[in-house]
């Protein structure tokens, strides 16, 4: 199947790719880094995974095994098909990493905050049974309200990561200028 963002420097703006050829190039193109998708090519494909993603994590009996087992599947074509919409841009697939900065960090912070979580489950342990613990998560100065804090803060930076990526992967074509592919 040929496809007309391909790296054979060939480049069709006329084409309009359909649902069902997005959803085809995404996994026919699983390990493809280079060559070029179309906006319309990326957000149908995009259509796609993220209901099928939603669908599969919220299957009741092994909805987190099958979620994940998902995820790694199509952990690779979503970062193909991205990085072939960057170079559509006339960007590097170094970009990518730019709109995934916040989410990195989102991750670093929910660890920090699970550790915080274990001290707490910890020191809940060690308090005589006969005095029940005070948690105030509502306190900023608590142990408890700076990790609700450093939650809220992780929301935050994964949702500008999210607004950065929509950004980047909705610059139009540019089909002139540096080839990346």
């Amino acid at each position: 199947m040929r496809f007309p963002y391909s790296g054979n420097g060939t480049w069709t703006p006329d084409y309009h790719c359909g649902f069902i050829d997005a959803v085809k190039r995404f996994f026919i193109g699983y390990m493809e880094f280079r060559g070029r998708s179309s906006r319309r090519e990326f957000w149908l494909a995009m259509l796609f995974f993220i209901p099928v993603s939603v669908l599969i994590f919220l299957i009741p009996a092994a909805g987190t095994v099958s979620g994940i087992l998902w995820m790694l599947a199509t952990m690779v074509p979503i970062m193909a098909i991205s990085f072939r919409r960057l170079h559509d841009a006339n960007r590097t697939g170094w970009w990518f990493l730019l709109g995934h900065v916040g989410t990195i960090l989102a991750l670093a912070m929910l660890v920090v905050i699970a550790f915080g979580l274990v001290i707490i489950e910890i020191g809940m342990i060690m308090v005589i049974p006969h005095e029940p613990p005070k948690l105030d998560f509502h306190d900023p100065n608590s142990f408890p309200g700076m990790l609700l804090t450093l939650f809220y803060v992780s929301l935050g930076m994964a949702g500008i990561s999210l607004i950065i990526q929509a950004f980047l992967y909705s610059l139009p074509s540019k089909p002139e200028g540096v080839r990346f592919d």
